[in-house]
């Protein structure tokens, strides 16, 4: 993916294969039929690794990555010491997580729905398939989970980077997320189909 991003020469493609996978990915998962704990993990290493290498990408985000690096690393201190505490808090964690990922697309629809053009849709579509396709080969190459893979490590989450190119002020920068967005959710009603059919 980053070399399609290297390619387009677009900082929205950028920020956009830099991001975390779906942070919806469970839900996907839950609703496809694929392993829901694989995509979790799998989501959890990329949120990790998106950021760290976001700053190298939007230097701008440093500050704020590195905050959201310690955040993470306390809730999983805490999460995996007090699993009580845990367990109370995820029932609202959760509905939160999707109400915030609703809204960011929303207003990203709102402001930039009119700016998708062919080229958009494109490399949002280059940028899921190659992710989806090239995580679901390894997986299958080393005796994974295709599926799992694919969601949980071959997607990029839109709302993430709708909401980074907002952060630096990218004209435009929603375009691409906006047109991720649509594609992922047809291709998560296609695995859906496909899914149900094998079964």
């Amino acid at each position: 993916m980053i070399s399609v991003a290297l390619i387009a020469a677009d900082p929205a493609v950028a920020i956009l294969a830099l991001s975390p996978s779906s942070l919806a990915g469970a839900a996907m998962a839950r609703w496809i039929g694929a392993r829901e704990e694989t995509v979790a993990a799998l989501m959890t290493g990329t949120i990790v690794l998106s950021l760290a290498l976001l700053p190298a990408g939007v230097p701008a985000l440093a500050v704020t990555l590195n905050m959201g690096l310690a955040a993470l690393v306390v809730g999983v201190v805490v999460a995996g010491s007090f699993p009580q505490i845990r367990d109370a808090i995820l029932p609202v964690l959760d509905p939160a997580r999707y109400t915030a990922i609703a809204a960011i697309l929303a207003i990203t629809a709102i402001t930039s729905v009119s700016l998708v053009d062919g080229r958009s849709i494109a490399l949002a579509g280059i940028l899921l398939a190659t992710g989806a396709l090239g995580a679901a080969i390894g997986a299958w190459a080393f005796g994974g989970d295709p599926l799992a893979a694919a969601i949980g490590g071959g997607t990029r989450d839109p709302s993430v980077a709708a909401s980074v190119a907002m952060l630096v002020g990218l004209a435009g920068g929603g375009t691409v997320p906006l047109a991720y967005a649509g594609l992922l959710a047809l291709a998560t009603a296609l695995g859906k189909l496909v899914v149900r059919r094998q079964t």
